[in-house]
């Protein structure tokens, strides 16, 4: 029997790292790239000195079972959950084990077994099934992205806000779950702080999260908004926003962070454009 050594760690070294990964996403567990690659290399050597070792049998089992507990210990340089992640690890090894063996007997591939499990191809295994989830994770982001861009783009619509004086044009999404209204009741229209650059100055926009009394501006106020993250205080004032041709008494809360929106720049209430509760 011949074996390729440069197949063999490969092969062992790529597809160890991605079942430990598996195993820490599955856990929810930060992931250590450092002891994934450890780990895999480890995985790897003794692929190679494998075929040298003559056990079979129980033994053998027990001796995968023992360096597959070294290689969950060594992923991740901690003991949390290191006999969760140990089997949850041994389960996926043998599953994927199970399901390579038939498929290479369907495609007609030779496989013999030892202390791992081998086969007779031109094509490294390992670099077959990296590549593959490679090209799904680009095609799963692209996807992601092309629907999300087009959500959000078929729920906005464009405003133009005037406050201080200024009039600016916004790109707004339509958002049912926007509720918040203003201590006078006018709905809310959430942008992120930056945004602020297009009607005050940067010491204005200062003064503003700071709660200070800026010219031109009427009931600044904060608000106490709950979101899954927690309760958090905006700060708030009145604006004048016209929409779809219509002038409508509105307010302008300042999110302190970014805004999940698309390419939109603001989250409008749902009554700014005719939504009703």
């Amino acid at each position: 029997m011949e074996i390729i050594i440069e197949y063999v760690l490969l092969d062992n070294f790529l597809i160890d790292a991605l079942l430990l990964v598996l195993t820490y996403r599955t856990l929810k567990m930060p992931i250590s790239k450092a002891g994934i690659v450890l780990a895999g290399m480890f995985g790897a050597g003794f692929a190679v000195v494998s075929p040298l070792i003559d056990v079979s049998g129980i033994l053998a089992i027990l001796m995968k079972l023992a360096v597959a507990f070294v290689m969950a210990l060594m992923s991740c340089f901690t003991f949390k959950k290191l006999i969760s992640r140990y089997a949850l690890f041994v389960l996926y090894t043998f599953a994927f084990g199970g399901a390579l063996i038939a498929v290479f007997n369907f495609l007609g591939i030779s496989v013999y077994d030892s202390l791992y499990i081998g086969y007779v191809s031109t094509l490294p295994l390992g670099t077959i099934l990296i590549s593959c989830l490679f090209f799904a994770m680009v095609m799963f982001r692209l996807l992601k992205y092309v629907f999300k861009t087009r959500f959000y783009a078929s729920n906005s619509c464009e405003v133009i806000v005037k406050v201080n004086n200024k009039t600016a044009k916004i790109k707004g999404f339509i958002d049912t779950g926007n509720t918040l209204h203003n201590s006078m009741g006018k709905p809310v229209l959430v942008v992120p702080e930056k945004v602020l650059q297009k009607w005050f100055t940067p010491h204005e926009r200062l003064n503003i999260m700071f709660g200070k009394e800026v010219s031109n501006i009427y009931n600044l106020e904060t608000l106490n908004v709950g979101s899954m993250g927690g309760t958090y205080k905006m700060k708030v004032f009145d604006c004048e926003i016209l929409v779809n041709g219509e002038t409508k008494a509105g307010a302008i809360g300042v999110a302190t962070g970014k805004l999940k929106c698309g390419d939109c720049q603001a989250i409008l209430n749902q009554e700014l454009v005719g939504v009703s509760k």
